[in-house]
């Protein structure tokens, strides 16, 4: 229940957030449909896009079989972007918020410990995404900027195993736990207002694991605890001589493609393509890559359908940790929903 009661506290803050955009200048830039490109006078521009889909399955007799099930996202992408008057600066902010709970099965499930009785049968977390991005640029020209990048991607809330529905066992993850990012200086490209390239030769990629216990599972491409284990032939416990890595820092290239953009009348496409490698380690298949997609189609001004999409590699990390070895695999993620949408502010 507190899951729906977050979710219905982010969609509250959200609209109120629609309602406060009475700034006149705002609402005039807005109106004209004005681009970044256009807006040289400048100062602030600032807005964002924010959607809710719910949906909802039940079957009574259905002799197909099937299983009820619910599921509610909210997300929200808001950028704020300052570029002063003489057109030789620009500072750009972008944040990606989603959050999501699903259910299946009934209201009631019989409780593993007492079978004789029901209990409720608790929505489970479906998607959880804090995604920052800060972008400094000094002008060379119009289309070239020297720039300074810092990013951040991690979650809000503490995560599960997908069968541990009843959260018995201990998170396997949780806000800054992991969280990865990197901190760079390069040279951002931007032929457009809607794309740009940022390539940088002097990346720091960090990686920080702020609960111990995670750290020293080894998680996340930490490196894990040691433990002195001599005893253990007489059943002691192990003891441990040293904790796992919280923080973990390479240094190598990065290269950032970034796209936002109304493709179609009606159709929005939010592209972000990150590839970074450790020099440590200038193989190909050690290139970490991230890659994040969403596409907004509008039915009305409210109602809107959403697809998102992520992908990642990452070399240093174990995709099923509760299996012997490091399994290596591609990380996929999507989601499909239709709901309630609205953009405020200006026109990127």
């Amino acid at each position: 229940m507190k899951y729906i009661q977050l979710l219905a506290c982010l969609t509250l803050v959200c609209s109120n957030a629609l309602n406060a955009q009475t700034d006149e200048d705002v609402k005039k830039k807005a109106a004209e449909g004005n681009s970044l490109k256009d807006l040289k006078d400048t100062g602030w521009v600032k807005g964002g896009f924010f959607s809710t889909n719910f949906s909802n399955t039940t079957f009574s007799n259905w002799s197909q079989g099937g299983t009820n099930n619910t599921a509610i996202i909210a997300n929200s992408s808001l950028f704020a972007i300052y570029r002063d008057k003489s057109n030789k600066q620009i500072w750009e902010n972008y944040l990606d918020l989603a959050y999501g709970v699903m259910r299946n099965g009934s209201g009631k499930i019989e409780d593993p410990s007492n079978p004789s009785q029901n209990i409720t049968n608790p929505f489970i977390k479906n998607e959880d995404k804090l995604v920052f991005l800060t972008k400094y640029g000094r002008r060379i020209n119009d289309k070239l900027n020297y720039s300074v990048l810092f990013s951040l991607n991690t979650q809000m809330f503490p995560g599960y195993e997908a069968t541990d529905i009843l959260r018995k066992s201990n998170h396997v993850s949780n806000f800054l736990a992991q969280g990865f990012g990197y901190l760079s200086v390069g040279i951002d490209y931007k032929p457009t207002s809607y794309f740009s390239i940022y390539a940088s030769p002097i990346t720091a990629k960090y990686t920080i694991v702020r609960e111990q216990r995670l750290a020293d599972l080894g998680l996340y491409g930490v490196e894990p605890a040691q433990y002195d284990t001599t005893g253990a032939y007489l059943g002691a416990q192990p003891i441990k001589i040293k904790n796992g890595q919280t923080f973990r820092q390479e240094l190598g290239w990065y290269i950032n493609f970034g796209f936002n953009k109304e493709v179609m009348k009606n159709i929005s496409w939010q592209s972000r393509l990150e590839f970074f490698q450790n020099y440590k380690t200038l193989e190909f298949n050690k290139i970490d890559i991230n890659w994040q997609n969403t596409l907004n189609m509008k039915v009305n001004k409210y109602i809107s359908v959403s697809l998102i999409n992520q992908v990642i590699w990452d070399y240093d990390v174990d995709t099923k940790s509760d299996e012997e070895g490091v399994q290596r695999n591609w990380q996929l993620k999507n989601f499909f929903g239709v709901g309630f949408s609205a953009r405020f502010g200006d026109k990127l």
